[in-house]
């Protein structure tokens, strides 16, 4: 049994031009400008340390950001169940859904982490049918760092199966570079898709240990995982 982590958005699933737009809305509701979650490098973040960094782009002063963040997350989590719809499979990535169905068969324990909030996430997961696969959930709203999302998966799978996982018993799999940072601080297996905001060379740069143009490619990742 492996420790298998995902990343969500733009690893499992592309919901990036409905983020694009609702942020678009959110900064015209409460601070009068223009934002899009593509003018930064939001990949790997957490949605409120985004949001900051959209603000400073766009040079909205601290205290009228910090006034408005009370209820920033809440009201673009409001805007996000408006816009979904009920049935959001065209949104989930080629080869996201057999990748976890054969890993859920072999029975290896898989954790789902993201930079969104419970209540995006949970959304998601339910409108995809992605819901079934993860045994444990981590948002990274909820946590200071993405790190902190990794050691929380190991300690409390760990505790589940009554077992430690450490090194390439850990694989994590995502889209950005702070995937891999997070994988290389516990010694875990990265595995890389050039399915997001960065590249295959910015990548392979940060030191992926296998990287791959998408999941379609599901099977050697299965095997990748099950030989490493």
């Amino acid at each position: 049994m492996k420790l298998v982590i995902f990343d969500l958005d733009q690893t499992l699933v592309d919901l990036i031009t409905i983020h694009n737009e609702l942020t678009r809305k959110l900064f015209r509701r409460v601070f009068g400008v223009d934002a899009t979650l593509t003018e930064i490098d939001f990949a790997g973040k957490s949605l409120l340390d985004n949001f900051k960094e959209l603000a400073e782009l766009k040079r909205i002063p601290d205290a009228e950001f910090n006034s408005g963040n009370r209820d920033l997350l809440e009201s673009y989590e409001d805007l996000f169940e408006e816009a979904i719809p009920v049935d959001g499979s065209k949104y989930v990535l080629p080869g996201a859904r057999e990748l976890l169905s054969e890993l859920t068969r072999m029975n290896h324990f898989i954790v789902l982490y993201t930079g969104g909030s419970r209540r995006i996430g949970e959304s998601v997961l339910r409108i995809t049918g992605l819901d079934k696969y993860f045994r444990l959930r981590f948002y990274g709203t909820e946590v200071k760092a993405r790190a902190d999302m990794v050691m929380m998966a190991i300690e409390q799978a760990g505790k589940l199966n009554n077992r430690s996982f450490q090194g390439r018993d850990v694989v994590i799999i995502g889209d950005s570079i702070r995937d891999i940072e997070c994988g290389k601080e516990v010694k875990a297996l990265t595995i890389s898709v050039a399915t997001g905001f960065h590249s295959r060379s910015q990548l392979q740069e940060k030191g992926a240990d296998f990287i791959f143009d998408s999941l379609k490619d599901w099977r050697k990742i299965v095997d990748i995982i099950n030989n490493s």
